[in-house]
């Protein structure tokens, strides 16, 4: 998980140096120059939240038979893979990075730190 209000954060860089070989991209509006120049010779963008430009980028990678990728991922949902998901957490095999928690008297703060697009985590509302 990256500190996007770091300049290393924002401009997605290994705290280590390392190129990353999959990133999970879990944000609009971040273009794929962003993600690049950061992935190994063989990486991969896995886009959640795929738009247009995913799409486009994807069938240019394909067409010139670029190493490095971007998935745009579409799914629909399933019982069976919330099940998965949900015994890979109780297993402790699959964790949530929690950004910040707010009480729902403060939703609108929570609603506003969301749209920002900034997170580093999940944004907790709790009653």
């Amino acid at each position: 998980v990256l500190d996007y209000k770091t300049p290393d954060g924002a401009a997605l860089k290994s705290p280590s140096g390392r190129k990353y070989d999959v990133v999970i991209h879990c944000a609009s509006g971040i273009p794929w120059s962003t993600f690049e120049p950061n992935l190994s010779s063989n990486g991969k963008v896995i886009d959640i939240t795929p738009g247009l430009s995913a799409f486009l980028t994807c069938a240019v990678k394909k067409l010139t038979f670029s190493k490095k990728k971007l998935v745009p991922l579409q799914l629909s949902p399933k019982k069976e893979n919330l099940d998965y998901l949900v015994n890979l957490v109780k297993d402790g095999k699959l964790k949530t990075v929690i950004d910040s928690k707010y009480p729902l008297s403060k939703a609108e703060e929570a609603w506003a730190k969301s749209i920002d697009g900034h997170a580093t985590g999940k944004i907790i509302v709790e009653p």
